[in-house]
């Protein structure tokens, strides 16, 4: 069966990036024009339009697609939710298995990012948006880890290719983790109340040898 992955998350949790990855392999469908650049306009996206008119939904020729939106997200310059479900039902109706791929990241460096670039803090929509599709059981979900990819790099999409049961490639992925997005946003604090008790009542490491 044809599969339609839709890679997806609150907005800035990293949806441009797992949209990257996913659309490298040479049988996927995906956003073509977001393999040579860092960033392109979310309504230049391939399904764009489908994201607002779901009864348009149309396929090419091929088996496997990937698809990418956050929620919310812009089309036009007007900020709205897309409409996922709906296209998800679409996407059945032409006997296209949608997936859906949820990318979550820490929720407070989250925050901090819509807020520093949109001015508004969206993640209670897009979390109650969301269940809605967990919910839904024609439609099979997933969760993405932003910070499991930083982490674990190449590892982390093969599983994640695995569990998907969908096409992935690693070849050329160095290149887009040569930072990992978090760190502007993490520094470390000076001193915490529970440090002094953690230090004092710390027994000092000792390495036995086996007989």
């Amino acid at each position: 069966m044809k599969k339609l992955l839709i890679t997806t998350g609150p907005q800035g949790s990293g949806n441009h990036l797992f949209a990257r990855i996913f659309s490298q392999h040479p049988d996927v469908i995906g956003w073509e024009s977001l393999k040579d650049n860092y960033w392109v306009p979310s309504d230049e996206e391939p399904f764009a339009k489908f994201w607002v008119h779901p009864a348009l939904l149309d396929f090419p020729e091929g088996d496997y697609f990937c698809a990418n939106v956050s929620v919310p997200f812009f089309y036009d310059g007007v900020r709205q939710v897309p409409k996922i479900e709906e296209l998800c039902h679409q996407a059945l109706h032409q006997g296209v298995q949608p997936i859906v791929a949820i990318i979550t990241r820490d929720q407070n460096i989250n925050a901090l990012q819509q807020k520093r670039v949109g001015g508004e803090v969206t993640l209670p929509t897009a979390l109650k948006y969301y269940k809605s599709i967990l919910h839904d059981e024609n439609i099979i979900t997933h969760f993405l880890s932003h910070e499991s990819f930083f982490l674990w790099k190449e590892e982390y999409i093969r599983y994640v290719g695995n569990l998907l049961e969908f096409p992935i490639t690693t070849n050329g992925i160095d290149k887009f983790i040569t930072a990992d997005a978090n760190g502007k946003y993490v520094s470390a604090i000076d001193h915490h109340w529970l440090d002094d008790t953690i230090r004092e009542g710390r027994k000092p490491f000792i390495l036995r040898q086996e007989e």
